[in-house]
């Protein structure tokens, strides 16, 4: 059974990747390169950057490993 760090940590990570995959195969191939096209795509890469992050973060903390050192951060 999954706790509920893990399980909400994986769908974070997930929509991360997932957005990642959306941005590098399908929007940036089509997008013009004018200023503001290429902030708002750098301003998504970061998101999803950070959203794996987050994912990963939250899924460790689910693990179990980590919450007895760390679990006074969250």
């Amino acid at each position: 059974m999954m706790t509920a760090n893990l399980l909400t940590g994986s769908f974070i990570l997930v929509a991360g990747i997932a957005l990642l995959i959306f941005l590098f195969v399908k929007l940036i191939p089509k997008a013009k390169r004018d200023t503001d096209t290429t902030a708002l795509l750098t301003v998504f890469v970061v998101v999803a950057v950070f959203l794996v992050g987050m994912g990963g973060w939250v899924s460790l903390m689910g693990l179990g490993h980590f919450s007895g050192a760390m679990g006074c951060w969250l």
